[in-house]
């Protein structure tokens, strides 16, 4: 057992924009009405204790404690050519939970896998826009913004250790440890959390038999900006590979299935009115190759290949009616990522691992009798960020 603490400092370049709770409108003829908000979290810091595990060499571990970042917030709005904006500098103050994976490399230094959830405590944030004239046109408003910050990383780490002094002789290094092989036939299982990162545009089509577009005009209402949505929830499932060890070296193939109930809803072209987008990824699987270097019983790697998933969606726009785009689709992408494996006991290992999940874009469409619309379709892409434990036995005799 080992119990500890920790406190780290991190700067980032993490930051986005997406359009606010109003409007994100660009007319067929060149009006804009638009309002978003912009978020930049330049750095964040975390004190936390550490409980884990530690076994030929490694320590799998849980970590918790108290988290503080420095975000940066910014209002615009923009009406047609007249646009202003506000930035707002906020620390903010909540926590941080997470866990991982740290292994000895060679004298006192070691690597680690981690991952971490922060949540921060809301803030509520009043902005004066003003924008203009130009071309005759001005506007002056307030804002109010209700945010709340949440934030998944994963990361590697490299730590020295500045003593290493045990008060009892040490045990000897247990043969098992030095004779595990990574090379055979495994099966496991897995969980943990997905958090997805979607952009959108939607876009109306105008029936140009009423309004017949003018020169260099196009005949459409679409999105100011590409919005956005946050698909996130837990997932469970299963894989199986193939791993082969030469040295320290080991190459191998894998494949598993997840369950997941990732989903978001989130707001169209105009929030006011009821326009949304809402999504979920019922599903997904992933078949990758894997490379890594193995020493004491654990197993450092990077993984890649194809992906599939299932998509739902459903789109609304708000008219002279209520008009619903409802698809559901299998897609295809790639995958990436990386994370570490440890022998725990027999031909039971223990990994944890991060992926990145591209299901590229599609584009839907649904015909419509409104007054001015024919046609309604959105352009959506989805990517997916996932975080999970694994537990794996290895088949036959080591």
């Amino acid at each position: 057992m080992v119990l500890g603490v920790e406190a780290d400092g991190q700067w980032t370049g993490q930051r986005d924009t997406g359009c606010g709770g109003l409007e994100c409108v660009l007319n067929f003829n060149g009006e804009v009405g638009a309002f978003s908000m912009r978020h930049e979290l330049n750095w964040f810091a975390t004190a936390r204790g550490r409980v884990g595990l530690a076994n030929e060499g490694y320590l799998i571990y849980a970590t918790g404690g108290a988290a503080w970042a420095g975000v940066r917030e910014t209002a615009m709005g923009q009406i047609d050519e007249a646009r202003g904006e506000v930035a707002v500098n906020n620390v903010l103050t909540g926590w941080a939970l997470g866990g991982g994976i740290e292994a000895r490399l060679w004298g006192n230094w070691s690597a680690k896998v981690e991952y971490l959830h922060l949540d921060f405590n809301g803030t509520t944030t009043t902005s004066h826009i003003v924008g203009g004239p130009v071309a005759g046109v001005s506007f002056d408003v307030m804002s109010l913004a209700k945010t709340r910050v949440t934030d998944d990383i994963a990361r590697v780490g490299l730590n020295y250790g500045f003593w290493n002094t045990p008060a009892v002789a040490p045990a000897p290094i247990d043969p098992s440890a030095a004779a595990w092989r990574w090379t055979g036939f495994y099966l496991g299982i897995n969980g943990g959390y997905g958090t997805g990162n979607t952009t959108f545009q939607q876009t109306n089509f105008i029936d140009p038999a009423v309004l017949p577009p003018g020169p260099g005009i196009t005949n459409n209402v679409s999105s100011f900006a590409p919005q956005k949505l946050g698909p996130w929830g837990g997932l469970a499932g299963g894989q199986g590979g193939f791993n082969w060890q030469i040295e320290h070296v080991v190459v191998g193939v894998e494949a598993d299935a997840q369950w997941t109930r990732q989903d978001d809803v989130g707001c169209g072209q105009a929030c006011i009115s009821g326009d949304s987008e809402a999504q979920r990824l019922n599903w997904f699987a992933t078949a990758r190759a894997r490379l890594g270097w193995a020493n004491d019983g654990y197993l450092f790697y990077v993984t890649g290949g194809g992906a599939w998933g299932e998509i739902e969606q459903t789109s609304t726009l708000v008219s002279s009616d209520i008009f619903t785009l409802h698809s559901k689709q299998t897609r295809s992408g790639w995958v990436g990522g990386g994370g570490i494996e440890a022998r725990l006991v027999g031909n039971w290992t223990v990994k944890a691992e991060y992926l990145h999940l591209d299901l590229g874009s599609t584009t839907n469409s649904l015909a419509v009798t409104d007054i001015f619309y024919n046609s309604f379709s959105v352009k959506s892409s989805f990517r997916d960020d996932i975080f999970r434990a694994g537990l794996n036995y290895k088949l036959g005799a080591n």
